[in-house]
């Protein structure tokens, strides 16, 4: 009976004197070191997915995507985030060029280099009429920029006549009414001609037509417009051919601004055959007070 007590001694002994276990811990001095895997840099349809890989250290990675077109322009996605993932997907990406970047975080004081992939967007086949930007962020009360933007449009299909209809609930939008009366004011409303390439006439008719009725809540603003050069080539490729302003009125779903209505005129007035017109959205962001 006395000899269990030192089985439990030696036993004891024993274990003290093997090293402790290694259960996969992180020297806090290791540098987190991230390695992008994707590869491909033009994407033509979503979802994008972008993938990463980090070594030990990397417990955490900060991620951010911009848009290098205009990083003026709020998006849902916009600013640095934080992720215990290596992957990360994105859907409704305006089309044009953007830099995602990453890099591993083992503490405050242990982040590791930034890594970056350059990528371009060009998922709307041409082409087409449509909504710039396809998605963007507000808050209630803000004053937000809308362009009306040609996707890709050949030459040989240049828009010398248009009347486009913009379309959007009078709940959630007010069409800002101060439409300056010539192409060049720079003030808040509505311009022609601003950013599209490859054109150097005049827009006649500048002045849009705001329709509402009391007994529906969706109102239409009317494009109108004749554009034509001494050679009579019209409007074409890619870029903005009118802007409008939008007050954001309520929150807190996506609020969808709707290309209502589109006839695109070649040079003797026959109808050009566009793809579908592809509309934009707003997520408006709750304040808390």
């Amino acid at each position: 009976m006395l000899r269990k007590p030192y089985l439990y001694i030696l036993a004891i002994c024993f274990f003290c004197c093997e090293e402790a276990p290694d259960f996969g811990t992180v020297d806090s001095a290791d540098t987190p070191i991230v390695d992008i895997q994707t590869s491909e840099t033009t994407f033509t349809e979503f979802p994008i997915e972008i993938e990463w890989e980090g070594n030990t250290a990397a417990r955490e990675f900060i991620y951010e995507l911009q848009f290098v077109d205009d990083p003026s322009i709020p998006h849902s996605w916009s600013g640095s985030n934080t992720t215990n993932e290596t992957s990360m997907t994105f859907d409704n990406l305006d089309e044009g060029s953007y830099t995602f970047s990453v890099q591993g975080l083992y503490n405050q004081d242990n982040i590791g280099d930034v890594v970056t992939l350059d990528f371009i967007v060009n998922v709307i086949p041409g082409p087409a009429l449509r909504i710039y930007p396809l998605s963007q962020t507000a808050n209630i009360d803000d004053v937000i920029d809308v362009y009306l933007y040609f996707e890709e449009v050949p030459e040989d299909s240049s828009v010398t006549g248009l009347h486009v209809g913009i379309q959007v609930n009078t709940d959630e939008f007010e069409f800002m009414s101060d439409y300056p009366d010539s192409l060049n004011v720079e003030d808040d409303g509505i311009r022609y001609g601003e950013l599209i390439t490859d054109f150097f006439g005049t827009t006649i008719n500048p002045d849009p037509i705001y329709s509402h009725s009391e007994d529906d809540p969706m109102a239409v603003l009317s494009i109108m417009g004749v554009a034509v050069d001494s050679s009579g080539t019209g409007i074409y490729g890619t870029g903005s051919i009118a802007k409008f302003r939008l007050k954001v009125l309520t929150c807190c779903e996506p609020q969808n601004i709707n290309i209502y209505q589109q006839d695109l005129l070649n040079i003797n007035g026959d109808a050009h055959s566009f793809n579908e017109p592809v509309s934009g959205s707003v997520t408006v962001e709750s304040v808390l007070q």
